[in-house]
């Protein structure tokens, strides 16, 4: 059994805690998962990334795209952390982290970012600003990717979200714009929107669709 708040009924209807509160569609954000919980997240098939947290204010991540099992000669895997640090509990949060990769079967192909974020706002309602460094061969880039996402809770079990970048190389300009939205069925979210992205030289209008799940691990609470 799990006691709810009378906050929680809204016209007559029960609206559950957020199960998916820490992350948009990729990015996460300052909220964690609690000391035991975990997730499963998969895009497009190709992409899987297992998360769980150790501590309540600590999440461990590895992931991969088993190009293997498609005919492909080599795969990306990586692992990710991120600390959680509640400032002003459900309207400022702070996230750090960092994800690690490289690509099996290929030498000198190490990459990844070292990032950090505040999120503004409640799980349901919250806009966060982030800022990384990423970094690939060896080398760490010169300028900082800037990302501001959000997500605005629409019904018992709709939420729409946005998540969106901007990459300067030094030699040329990309933002990366996202709309969709999330759907809960049974405590597994369904992601789908739309990534379009903006470079400094581009002649066609692209929009990439994004479908992705994230199904829970383990006994579900809220934090």
């Amino acid at each position: 059994m799990e006691a709810i708040q009378l906050s929680q009924i809204k016209n007559g209807v029960l609206w559950f805690n957020n199960p998916q509160a820490s992350r948009y569609f990729w990015m996460p954000n300052g909220y964690g998962i609690k000391k035991g919980e975990g997730y499963y997240q998969n895009v497009w098939i190709f992409v899987n990334q297992f998360t769980v947290a150790p501590t309540d204010h600590f999440s461990l991540g590895v992931g991969m795209v088993p190009l293997f099992l498609f005919g492909g000669t080599s795969s990306p895997v990586w692992v990710t952390g991120k600390f959680s640090i509640p400032v002003t509990p459900e309207k400022i949060n702070l996230g750090v982290g960092i994800l690690s990769g490289t690509v099996l079967g290929e030498e000198g192909t190490g990459f990844g970012i070292a990032y950090g974020l505040t999120t503004f706002g409640s799980r349901d309602k919250n806009i966060s600003i982030g800022l990384g460094y990423g970094y690939t061969g060896g080398e760490w880039a010169n300028t900082p990717t800037i990302s501001v996402s959000s997500m605005i809770r629409t019904s018992n079990r709709g939420y729409f979200l946005t998540e969106n970048y901007y990459i300067d190389s030094g030699e040329e300009s990309l933002i990366l714009i996202s709309i969709g939205g999330r759907r809960i069925v049974k405590k597994t979210g369904i992601d789908f929107g739309l990534f379009m992205p903006f470079k400094s030289v581009m002649g066609n209008f692209v929009a990439i669709p994004w479908l992705g799940i994230t199904a829970p691990l383990g006994a579900k609470k809220i934090k």
